[in-house]
């Protein structure tokens, strides 16, 4: 029997490598496959990231239309998640398989067994190879802190990047950097964000074209996007809109202004739940 598995939220490299490591494997007993959370066909299992809110969401939604939906929880320091099936970021492509087979075991067969099942050599190959290649993705931070609120901004004037990034510090939020809608898929295609500012008019890809593919990958529609223009009429004001961005900062931009944007973009990312925003260091 094939288990279909609901990746929930997680980064595009991730889940991308996740695909490859679970619907490339065959242990001769469950059979799993693995697609976006939106794309999965009544999902057995979710595999959530406990730090990120997109894919908590994205998991509580699923829950509804699914009820006995089972979630395997990835966190810094494993020990995240309401079930027993929980991984170690670190270890995430070595121990996929073996706690979904351990899952299955467990839920589906109703067979009890250990909690390390032993991995075709085919599956540790394709898994030790994916994890060597991916060490340079993982969390930094201490065992058993949430993971800090960043950002990303995309503006080709150094200038403003750099005032950006002073003004996001000063909120508590870290800042990753891009000078073009280019160089800002690549960061998405390996990072999450809480939030990110985009400049309209950008040598190639503008402003709105981004902000389009953002809100139109599954992986990032819910992160919000403030654009960032010297242009304030009408017709501006309603392009943003039609991209599908979340606010609109002209500049030049005050400090009310901005930090009320980003603290109702944060609000509404976080459901209102202030507590976990302060939780991973924002202040106001």
């Amino acid at each position: 029997m094939t288990y279909s598995v609901a990746l929930c939220g997680l980064t595009a490299r991730d889940s991308r490598l996740l695909e490859i490591v679970i619907n490339r494997a065959n242990s001769g007993r469950h059979t799993f496959h693995a697609s976006q959370a939106e794309n999965a066909s009544s999902p057995r299992v979710a595999i959530v990231d406990a730090s990120s809110p997109l894919s908590l969401e994205m998991y509580q939604s699923l829950r509804q239309r699914c009820p006995n939906l089972l979630a395997v929880t990835i966190s810094d320091h494993g020990m995240a998640g309401d079930t027993r099936y929980r991984i170690e970021r670190k270890s995430l492509f070595l121990q996929v398989m073996r706690v979904l087979e351990d899952l299955a075991e467990h839920e589906f067969t109703g067979t009890k067994v250990s909690s390390h099942p032993t991995l075709t050599a085919q599956q540790t190959q394709t898994a030790s190879s994916l994890a060597a290649a991916t060490d340079s993705a993982f969390v930094a931070g201490k065992a058993g802190q949430p993971q800090p609120l960043s950002a990303l901004v995309v503006d080709d004037s150094l200038t403003v990047r750099e005032q950006m990034r002073m003004a996001l510090e000063r909120l508590g939020i870290a800042c990753d950097q891009a000078d073009s809608a280019e160089a800002a898929m690549q960061l998405l295609q390996h990072n999450s964000y809480n939030l990110a500012f985009l400049d309209v008019v950008m040598p190639g890809t503008d402003g709105y074209e981004l902000c389009r593919k953002i809100k139109h990958n599954s992986y990032t529609r819910l992160m919000p996007v403030l654009m960032l223009t010297s242009r304030s009429s009408p017709f501006d004001r309603a392009r943003g809109a039609l991209s599908g961005c979340d606010s609109y900062l002209t500049k030049p931009i005050t400090w009310d202004t901005f930090s009320q944007a980003v603290d109702k973009a944060l609000m509404k990312h976080f459901r209102n739940d202030r507590a976990q925003m302060i939780a991973r260091g924002y202040r106001t």
